[in-house]
């Protein structure tokens, strides 16, 4: 049984952990008071030399001190006293005013330092003339004590990890108080500096041990609020030393009141628990069954202790390892952990190289160093609160990333404002400390996540080592400024941005199980997804009313798609002939003689829809044939429109006719490249943000511009309303089919990519109905939206994909959709046994976190590969299906009726679609119904334009066919490309898809070159497609891959039956094998 399981049994945050937090904070609090103590023991305050040797019982004994400071200390030139310089002998001339400076020649110091005493009675500066030459033994005094925490960590880690983390502790209290009290009773500097880097030692072993044996005890759920309410202390600590700097302002004093509480440590730790993380691992299962009975019992879960023995614990305990010591070479000594430390350890320099160089810095903004430190503390208490919601909500990785890089940005920004704006430079100052603040605070979390349990006091110790390295050069860098003023600033920012561009290398860990060995990190044991879904049923009730739900706004994807076959008709028109009308014979004229008179006839006997006589032809109403050589002119008052069909389409709105009729078929073609950009944008927004958010989005946009064109009264402003259009419902087409398939087995999902498509088929045929019986283009387009209102009212109870979910590492939320589809399903019992840890596991997911884009397509040969030729395909397909649907007025039938033939012969498609999809295959099945669409549309070229009825007989056929392909396409793309880039995949595919139709309408108009061009054009491209799909590889009763890696590597993915599922047994040894 996972100790994550057993500590979710028990409460993994309840009294007991609260008890463990407060104990653990009577030492804790000691950790700033120490690592911050230099700001104030080695303060160093205004001083001058000592003059007292000057004293020559005559004259000077007679001035007053400030005349003697006149007399004896050059100033500099800022106009203060210097603090190191004095003149060999009083120069009096000083107290008449004299600027004469030639022969007033200084020397050093010669009987030390006077000290001004009233901020600080005494410190390290004080008690050994630490100034001037010895500046730098000062500051050194800081690097030897964090010099003594880098080699105290490593070697508390490696003791930790070998003798547990409750022994360890206690030695490290104990060390800590004794050498901290030696220190402040040090009799020379080199005393008290051994003694200060022996503490340091000590104290670190506080700083790593703490955290690990806090964080060991916290459920998974909980680890990042126990993690952000133990780095409270470090805040509480910091205010302590404030006021205890305050009141004690001598330093000997002052080592002894920031030790005192380790006192109390002491007593407590009785109180203590040993980590059963720890116990378990070593093979102590009896001693890990004590300590896991006492949290139970103090969290008042007893009862959950009967099925947990001694006995259990040890099964879940690896037999192997259990034996095994650790050391801190095993951090380098496989690939995927040595990338690990090398990664954190240069983090956690950064951070402490950091953290330290503004935290020992107070002195440098003008203010009081009380009140600067106080400042500095206060900042990080919203700092933690802001850090807890930012952890749960980004991640690990995204918040220290942006900590450091903001770090490095807010001391950049101060290297540039100028020391007279002290309140500016305090406040960026401040800001950059208290996100140095939270970088320390998500990295001491973040590691303990990311290294196994059995060598996590080795990694801690590791990267704490280095941290203080970073923390011992910090010091001394801030020479530097003897160098170049801005060269201290230049180097903390530097190390900022390189740590914080390192972070983006590490793996995400929220919500994700503590690893318990190395081989977790090496060997990660997977479980693929179809088999959780085949466990809570991958096609029952929760799928069919998914399936239902999205039928909603997907109908509104023919009626739009196709809505130009009725919106963009141009019925029978001729030019409007009211301007020839004199007032006298022509308006007794009937309608049919007027026509007669006015309007030229063309070949076939019908009116000239065109063109018009300069004026009146009333010779021709004597019959006379002979119309050679009358003279015509282009309509001049518009045109008149036949309207017993339509009440008003685009054509009749704008005169969309004649010179202008390109206009007309332009609009399909606008409305279908803004469905091209959305299929790009939205396949991006999909696989980044969820299914379901997009969705929604997708539902909303296209509402809006939808109702948008309804009301425009301007061609260009519907232009680019329907392109907006095209733009949102984009989003429905792609992602809807998406989570669809996401959500169902291997079994059913050439059912259910069949069953998605029916509803273009069912809305196919609805649509004659609908635009017979609103034949006015604005109602219609508004009528063929309205599903999308009901569609946006149902868009709660949509799932979004546990797939998606898991891939990015929301294993909670994908735990809730499982634990709903199983409820529906009713197959609860499963769910029972399935933690959201436990889906941190399942899929087998290449970076976890890391965000695809449209570049992955082509960064490999393989997914190059299918990319290339996915997009042939789509692009074939897409240009020859709507060159047939888009042509409902070719074969001389009503349009209505060509329409609901067109949409009701793709029912008998899906029925045999079935069939072949499952016996022949994808490829085959692809192949075919593209070869068999050119060849219909070849055929329709030869037959003669009178036999309409074989010529629509024909055309139905080779719709059936292109629905065919279509039908096969969607499903066959979206098993082709992995979950990490499928909405991308098929965002690329739908884009080069919009393409081919976009092109469509366009190659229509080819036919005044010659008649038969655009159907060559089809039909060549049918083929072409056709060809192409052969080079794909065959995905019948293929898992679905997973990651890039499952489309590049060479072997097969395994095929399961399809009555595979998980057994027990199956997930008992992947928990197991989580201990490997």
């Amino acid at each position: 049984m996972k100790f994550d399981t057993v500590l979710s049994e028990i409460n993994g945050f309840g009294k007991f952990q609260i008890r463990l937090f407060l104990i653990q904070m009577l030492s804790r609090i000691t950790l700033p008071c120490h690592f911050l103590l230099n700001n104030f023991m080695a303060a160093v305050p205004s001083h001058h030399c000592n003059i007292s040797a000057m004293e020559d019982g005559g004259l000077f004994g007679n001035l007053t001190l400030h005349e003697k400071l006149a007399v004896s200390i050059p100033t500099e030139q800022s106009g203060t006293l210097s603090s190191c310089q004095m003149f060999p002998k009083p120069q009096f001339q000083y107290l008449s005013g004299s600027n004469v400076t030639a022969d007033a020649s200084s020397v050093k110091c010669q009987n030390g330092w006077i000290y001004d005493n009233s901020t600080f009675k005494s410190t390290l500066v004080t008690e050994w003339d630490l100034v001037c030459s010895r500046k730098g033994m000062n500051k050194a005094t800081a690097t030897i004590f964090f010099v003594g925490v880098m080699i105290g960590a490593p070697l508390f880690g490696f003791l930790s990890d070998r003798f547990g983390r409750q022994p360890l502790l206690l030695v490290s209290y104990l060390s800590s108080l004794m050498f901290a009290a030696l220190s402040a009773f040090s009799t020379s500097y080199v005393m008290f500096t051994i003694m200060r880097f022996l503490t340091g030692m000590s104290i670190a072993g506080i700083s790593i041990i703490s955290i690990a044996l806090n964080v060991e005890w916290c459920s998974t759920e909980r680890r990042t609020f126990s993690g952000v309410i133990i780095s409270l202390d470090w805040t509480i600590g910091n205010w302590i030393l404030v006021g205890i700097a305050y009141c004690v302002n001598e330093w000997r004093m002052l080592i002894l009141a920031v030790t005192s509480p380790l006192v109390l440590a002491v007593i407590a730790w009785w109180w203590l628990p040993e980590s059963a993380r720890w116990l378990i691992a070593k093979g102590k299962v009896d001693t890990a069954h004590h300590y896991i009975m006492q949290c139970a019992k103090i969290n008042n879960k007893s009862k959950c202790m009967n099925t947990i023995t001694p006995k259990t614990l040890l099964e879940s305990a690896e037999a192997d390892t259990k034996d095994r010591e650790y050391t801190v070479v095993d951090l380098f000594r496989s690939p995927k952990i040595r990338k690990l430390a090398i990664y954190s350890g240069i983090v956690w320099y950064g951070v402490a190289f950091t953290y330290y160089g503004i935290s020992l810095n107070i002195t440098g903004f003008g203010l009081n160093p009380y009140l600067t430190q106080f400042i500095f503390a206060s900042i990080e208490m919203p700092m933690k609160i802001l850090v807890y919601f930012s952890l749960e909500k980004l991640g690990r990785r995204i918040c220290e990333m942006v900590a450091l890089l903001s770090t490095g940005l807010c001391i950049f920004i101060n290297i540039f404002v100028s020391h007279d704006k002290w309140l500016i430079r305090t406040i960026v100052a401040v800001f950059g400390k208290s996100m140095s603040e939270a970088s320390f605070t998500i990295i001491f979390l973040y590691t303990t996540e990311l290294y196994p349990t059995v060598v996590r006091q080795n990694g801690l110790g590791y990267t704490s080592f280095v941290a203080r390295l970073g923390v011992s050069i910090s010091p001394l860098v801030m020479l530097l400024e003897d160098v170049w003023h801005l060269l201290p600033a230049a180097t903390y920012c530097m190390v900022a941005l390189i740590a914080g561009l390192v972070v983006s290398l590490l793996p995400e860990t929220l919500n994700t199980q503590l690893p318990e060995f190395i081989e977790d990190l090496e060997k990660p044991s997977k479980m693929k997804f179809e088999n959780v879904l085949a466990e809570v049923n991958g096609f029952g009730r929760f799928q069919i009313r998914t399936l239902l739900l999205l039928v909603i706004p997907r109908v509104t994807l023919p009626f739009h798609f196709l809505l130009n076959n009725f919106i963009a008709v141009i019925p029978s028109h001729h030019c409007n002939f009211s301007c020839l009308d004199d007032g006298e014979l022509f308006t007794n004229l009937s309608l049919e003689e007027k026509l007669i008179v006015s309007i030229p006839l063309q070949e076939d006997g019908s009116p000239n829809s065109c063109q018009m006589f300069a004026k009146p032809q009333y010779h021709l109403l004597l019959n006379s044939t002979n119309i050679t050589g009358l003279p015509t002119i282009p309509c001049q008052s518009g045109w008149m429109y036949d309207k017993t069909t339509f009440k008003s389409t685009l054509a009749t709105e704008w005169d969309l006719v004649c010179d202008k009729k390109s206009v007309n078929r332009a609009t399909a073609t606008i409305f279908f490249m803004g469905v091209m950009v959305g299929a790009a944008l939205f396949g991006y927004l999909s696989d980044r943000f969820g299914r379901k958010k997009t969705l929604l989005v997708s539902y909303i946009a296209t509402t809006f511009f939808s109702f948008g064109s309804v009301f425009s009264y301007d061609f260009h402003i519907f232009a680019a309303m329907r392109f907006l259009t095209g733009f949102g419902i984009s989003g429905i087409s792609i992602v809807s089919i998406v989570l669809c398939v996401e959500w169902v087995d291997i079994k059913h999902r050439t059912l259910v990519g069949v069953l998605v498509s029916m509803d273009w088929s069912l809305s196919t045929v609805i649509l004659p109905g609908v635009a017979y019986l609103v034949n006015d283009w604005r109602y219609l387009t508004a009528a063929v939206t309205s599903p999308l209102f009901i569609a946006m009212m149902c868009w709660r109870l949509l799932p979004e994909s546990a797939r998606w979910l898991i891939s990015n590492g929301k294993v909670d939320s994908a735990h809730f959709y499982l634990s709903n589809c199983a409820k529906v399903n009713h197959r609860e019992e499963f769910m029972a046994d399935l933690k959201p840890e436990l889906l941190s596991k399942v899929i087998l997911v290449e970076d976890e976190n890391r965000k695809y884009s449209y570049l992955d397509l082509v960064r490999t040969p393989r997914m190059r590969k299918l990319a290339f030729i996915t997009g042939i395909v789509w692009f074939g397909m897409a240009c020859t299906y709507y060159g047939i649907s888009l042509n409902v007025t070719g074969f001389g039938v009503n349009v209505y009726l060509t329409q609901f033939i067109y949409g009701i012969i793709e029912l008998p498609a899906k029925a045999f679609i079935i069939f072949f999809l499952n016996k022949i295959g994808r490829r085959l099945t692809q192949v075919g119904t593209l070869f068999l669409t050119g060849v219909c549309i070849i055929c329709n070229m030869l037959i003669p334009q009178d036999q309409w009825t074989v010529q629509t007989t024909v055309g139905a056929l080779g719709k059936m066919f292109a629905e065919a392909a279509f039908t096969t396409l969607f499903l066959y793309t979206t098993e082709l490309y992995p979950t990490v880039m499928r909405q991308n995949g098929l965002g690329y595919s739908s884009f080069m898809a919009r393409i081919g139709v976009a092109i469509s309408p366009l190659m229509m108009m080819l036919e005044e070159v010659w008649d038969h061009l655009p159907n060559t054009l089809f039909s060549l491209v049918a083929l072409v497609a056709g060809i192409s799909a052969l080079f794909l590889p065959e995905t019948r009763n293929i898992r679905l891959p997973e990651t890039i890696e499952d489309v590049e590597q060479t072997r097969r993915r395994s095929v399961p039956t399809s009555d595979e599922k998980s057994t027990p047994q199956e997930f008992s040894l992947l928990q197991t094998k989580e201990h490997m």
